[in-house]
């Protein structure tokens, strides 16, 4: 079918004739697009275009009746650039509706052309930088976002391979559909709020893909036990009840550790202008639609309310306001997001300044709409001791209820009351669902829910947790007793519960650049030209330890991750069975319920020292070999250079061998 004019005919009489709107052709183009958007839309599309009415005929009409109704052609045109807006507006988005199927066969396409081009290229005599230009056309003619800028040697990799495809086309697929969703309207609380129906079924295919692929993946450690990277995620913060445990045990040290030094407490609600709502709600709770509403998508408002917030902060630094706290974002129910924060001030001046500075940036864009200075900022003074009691329910909007079930609180004495579901109720399915909504929500728009402001990295907290506390030892005799601090204060310890408050008060305090932090990560070397699968050298390898930054034993090393994994290939073996366990005991810990399994112990090690941490440090060497600088020339003949040599190819070449006296060359 042809394409909808935008402008009427205006020569001959005959050419009118010839070529006016007619009823039939509006209809025609009208059934075109409902036949061409997706299932879920068609109801929606069709309500669009019914605005204008066709005149009735064969009934008795007054002479100004007649002369008001307007006439045939008149509709059509009307009904079909109304459909021509629509493709212009909505066209993308369903064109871009693919299932994951679709989107894992299209990339693989994409692949192979990236491929052909840079062949062309490379055979009609272009450089780099021609090559370069012909993956960014393919890039921008496909019309993805580029997640990073496309220049050198990696960008023509990257096009190459159909995983990077794959990741940006199902990021694209789902923002590019849901947004056309939201723009028609079909995400408000009278469908269940914050996520399309189509978006929520796309992010539990995206789950049962991810587990089912860590359920699949095998890996085993130096002591011969074999696991699943489910259930090693799942004793991780990736497991909901673990994250939202560690989310209140930090929101409850905070407020302790502000407690402790009269602190004021804010409770701030930060919402965004009018026209990022997409649907308002009337009297009764009725949904429709805002017309002030200008096509913005959730992502866009994640970025203003970023934007302003940076504004905040970098104007409260120049005045010497220090503030810390966490802040939580979360959707309306048309999907439109709004942030919640618990934000401590030093004292009532850094409060004040706080809130003058939060309302004059939220107010400097369409402050003088209506209703947005009463509104769209809202700072409450909390109560002492219900931190917790404020911010729960929110944590608990995005991670499920059962993750709260051991970190209640109480406020003014009185237990608080979680409102976990959508519909204000706390029955476990609509409280799941909810949970399940939010989830889809964040994900599908790339919105980080869970940010801390002001306040020690929760890196280091997990990786002080892995620890052995034999490493204590030496910063003990050293006199290092802040180290052992932060230590003992990321442990349970019988009824004592781990304490956010010691640990924040061993790390330095609050808002501290990042180098006077008592602790960092450390980071496992990496050799000279080592790249990732792309080319891209590797600045530093994974987190090995921690290491403090003054002190006694500043440098000194703390190694949290001492055992060695190695992925098993082709291998059937199933993780409790590999570890000698019950499959039941094995469930239960892939749940984060439970111990870890029994193992045999790793072999006590050979020297005085911890071999990791040797040979990270370069000590072992040291030790070896004295202070100074040895080459291995000194030492080595042809032959053991070669024997070596041989022996570090057949270690590659089989990840699992192992040396018998333990010396890692």
């Amino acid at each position: 079918m042809a394409a909808i004019p935008r402008k009427l005919p205006n020569g001959s009489l005959a050419e009118w004739n010839r070529d006016k709107p007619t009823p039939r052709m509006a209809r025609d183009h009208m059934e075109r697009v409902i036949r061409c958007a997706p299932a879920g839309w068609q109801a929606a599309v069709r309500a669009r275009f019914e605005v204008v009415k066709p005149p009735m005929f064969g009934l008795q009409q007054t002479a100004a009746e007649y002369l008001a109704t307007p006439p045939d052609w008149a509709v059509a045109w009307d009904l079909m650039q109304s459909i021509a807006d629509f493709e212009k507006e909505f066209g993308v988005a369903s064109l871009w509706n693919l299932d994951d199927g679709e989107i894992c066969d299209m990339a693989k396409k994409l692949a192979g052309e990236a491929e052909e081009l840079d062949s062309a290229c490379i055979n009609g005599g272009g450089d780099l930088a021609a090559r370069v230009d012909s993956v960014r056309l393919l890039v921008r003619c496909v019309g993805i976002t580029e997640d990073v800028p496309i220049h050198g040697e990696p960008a023509v990799r990257r096009a190459q391979d159909a995983a990077w495809w794959r990741r940006r086309l199902r990021v694209h697929v789902a923002r590019t559909v849901e947004a056309g969703e939201i723009g028609l309207g079909m995400v408000h609380k009278g469908r269940g709020g914050y996520i399309s129906q189509n978006g929520l079924v796309r992010r539990q295919h995206q789950l049962k893909r991810n587990a089912e692929a860590l359920e699949c993946t095998l890996f085993r450690n130096e002591a011969g036990q074999v696991y699943t990277l489910r259930e090693l995620a799942a004793l991780g913060n990736a497991n909901p009840i673990i994250r939202g445990g560690e989310l209140m045990t930090r929101i409850r040290g905070a407020e302790e550790y502000a407690d402790a030094r009269a602190h004021v407490g804010l409770f701030l609600t930060l919402t965004l202008p009018s026209r990022f709502h997409p649907v308002k709600l009337g009297s009764g709770g009725r949904p429709f639609p805002n017309k002030k509403f200008d096509g913005a998508t959730p992502r866009d408002g994640q970025l203003w309310l970023r934007d302003m917030w940076a504004k905040t902060r970098a104007a409260l630094a120049r005045k010497g306001v220090r503030m810390y706290g966490l802040r939580v974002a979360e959707p309306h129910h048309d999907a439109t997001p709004h942030w919640h924060a618990l934000i401590w001030a030093e004292d009532e001046a850094g409060a004040q300044a706080i809130e003058q500075q939060v309302r004059h940036y939220w107010l400097s864009d369409d402050g003088d709409e209506r209703g947005a200075e009463a509104n769209r900022v809202n700072i409450k003074r909390m109560t002492k001791g219900g931190a917790a009691g404020y911010v729960a329910k929110y944590i608990a909007k995005s991670v499920g209820h059962l993750a709260l079930a051991q970190h209640m609180d109480v406020v003014d004495g009185q237990q608080i009351t979680l409102d976990l579901g959508p519909t204000g109720t706390n029955d476990v399915k609509e409280t799941g669902q909810g949970f399940k909504r939010v989830d889809a929500w964040a994900a599908t728009w790339g919105i980080r829910q869970f940010q801390t402001i002001g306040m020690p990295s929760v890196t280091v907290w997990r990786e002080l947790r892995r620890v052995t506390p034999d490493q204590l030892e030496l910063f003990e005799r050293e006199g290092d007793r802040t180290t052992s601090r932060a230590f003992h204060a990321c442990h349970r310890r019988g009824d004592i519960r781990a304490d956010w408050r010691s640990f924040m008060e061993a790390m330095g305090g609050h808002a501290l650049p990042r180098k006077r932090w008592h602790l960092r990560t450390a980071h496992d070397m990496v050799e000279p030209g080592e790249t990732n699968k792309y080319g891209e050298e590797l600045r530093h390898g994974p987190i090995a330890g921690l290491v403090p930054q003054q002190g006694r034993m500043c440098g000194r090393w703390l190694v949290s991750r001492r055992i060695l994994w190695r992925p098993v290939v082709d291998e059937a073996t199933h993780a409790a069975h590999a570890a000698g366990a019950s499959a039941q005991g094995a469930a239960g810990q892939a749940q984060g319920q439970g111990a870890t399994p029994a193992r045999a112990a790793l072999p006590r090690a050979w020297t005085g020292f911890n071999n990791c941490t040797a040979r990270i440090t370069g000590e072992l060497r040291r030790l070896v070999f004295g202070p100074g600088d040895v080459h291995a020339s000194e030492w080595l003949t042809p032959e053991t250079v070669d024997f070596y040599r041989n022996l570090r190819v057949a270690e590659r070449a089989e990840p699992a061998a192992e040396l018998e006296d333990g010396w890692d060359w």
